[in-house]
């Protein structure tokens, strides 16, 4: 190894560089899937099916960007593997105000402020005296089969 030239050297960093690269937009895709959220969250997930939004992934609206998302699943699937969580009776991160913006890049973009201008001043009025949708709407879970984990995660 130590005969390498200077650009045989380049060229492993490089080779070296793509395989972490790719190796982390592989497992980044892998883990922002509803599959593999429904691993540790079947209740959450069954609870979404059944609600308004069944179309929707779980990503949409649990997010606060890559970087964070990914440092706190890291941390949650090592406080898991470690017997410290119980991933079926632990609340997932809300992030409320990020799901409110998530809401309304789907409920109020520009397009549907065009075709419903009445909801949107509606809606901006009521923005006013709530800090988030969830002040006024469930986020789409069927609350009581959501709260089934809690029971099943004690038998």
């Amino acid at each position: 190894m130590k005969n390498l030239s200077p650009k045989a050297w380049i060229i492993v960093g490089v080779v070296a560089l793509f395989i972490i690269v790719g190796g982390t937009v592989s497992v980044a895709n892998k883990t922002s899937s509803d599959s593999f959220c429904i691993r540790c969250h079947a209740y959450e997930k069954v609870s979404w099916d059944h609600g308004d939004h069944p179309d929707v992934g779980c990503i949409a609206c649990h997010t606060k960007g890559m970087m964070t998302d990914k440092v706190k699943g890291i941390q949650k699937v090592y406080l898991t593997s470690t017997g410290q969580v119980n991933p079926h009776n632990d609340l997932l991160p809300s992030y409320k105000e990020a799901i409110t913006e998530n809401c309304i890049g789907c409920h109020l973009s520009r397009e549907q402020r065009s075709e419903r201008p009445i909801f949107s001043a509606r809606h901006d009025e009521y923005m006013k005296y709530q800090a988030t949708c969830m002040g006024c709407h469930d986020p789409g879970h069927v609350k009581s089969m959501q709260n089934q984990r809690f029971a099943a995660s004690r038998r």
